[in-house]
């Protein structure tokens, strides 16, 4: 019985990446926290707000992730562009994400050789020489898989939306322009976050939820980064049930959960 392993993953080396385990028969959620340190040191009582020191490798999460878990990874499903060459500007694959689904708020930003430049070629020849092979356009269903996929499009799909959700801290301040107070629209991303996560309990099997107690800036975006992050399993889990479908061609591709509605690909 295979893993899951999802990664919302930062596109420059001095932000944390979010990290997420699912079993897959039945699919439970094993572990989800915002950073590889975080996943590895695992504590009952987590400090959201902590500060990283970014030694972790993913060969290091890998390793805590099967001994959880009692098996092997599956899927490695990453938020971040990933190719079989050397990412650096915009792909076919970024442009059929825009045009498939850009009318719905979910155009895809376009790489540089900065962003994420060195980290996505770290992550690729790490996960290959673990024997995970990338999956694009062509490729067959066989894993271990490593998998880009894009948790805006995804949670289209997961939660039956006709429009781009509106749970990014970033974009709080113009997603709610309409609240004054700066709590309330806090408030009104944790409400987004709440049915991501009902949306996701409905699919995986967990009790994580959102305290009322976050204080910081810093503690409510390690909270997204831990959701992303099951976003991203989540979607690898779909394409082990052979119900994801990949947008670009066989240098990079990115893929989406195929659900009743979801356009055709272009």
């Amino acid at each position: 019985m295979a893993c899951v392993l999802g990664i919302d993953a930062a596109w420059t080396a001095h932000n944390p990446s979010g990290v997420a385990l699912i079993s897959t028969e039945p699919p439970k959620l094993i572990r989800a926290l915002p950073s590889f340190e975080d996943f590895i040191v695992n504590t009952e009582q987590h400090d959201w707000g902590r500060q990283h020191d970014f030694r972790a490798s993913l060969e290091d999460v890998m390793r805590e992730a099967e001994a959880i878990s009692g098996s092997d990874i599956g899927v490695i499903a990453v938020d971040m562009p990933i190719a079989h060459q050397p990412v650096r500007v915009r792909r076919r694959c970024d442009t059929a994400i825009s045009k498939a689904f850009g009318a719905r708020g979910c155009s895809t930003h376009s790489p540089t050789e900065q962003r994420p430049g060195p980290v996505s070629d770290a992550l690729y020849q790490e996960a290959t020489a673990a024997g995970f092979a990338l999956k694009t356009a062509g490729s067959d269903g066989v894993s271990p898989a490593l998998l880009e996929v894009y948790p805006h499009v995804a949670l289209l799909a997961l939660c039956g939306a006709e429009r781009r959700l509106r749970y990014k801290l970033s974009k709080r301040a113009k997603n709610f322009s309409g609240l004054r107070d700066a709590r309330a629209r806090l408030e009104a991303v944790r409400c987004e976050w709440n049915r991501i996560l009902g949306c996701l309990k409905r699919e995986i099997d967990f009790s994580l939820d959102i305290g009322d107690g976050i204080r910081t800036l810093r503690e409510w975006k390690a909270w997204e980064d831990a959701i992303d992050a099951i976003v991203c399993a989540w979607v690898g889990l779909e394409w082990l049930r052979a119900r994801a479908r990949p947008y670009g061609d066989e240098v990079a591709a990115i893929w989406v959960p195929e659900r009743p509605g979801s356009p055709s690909q272009a």
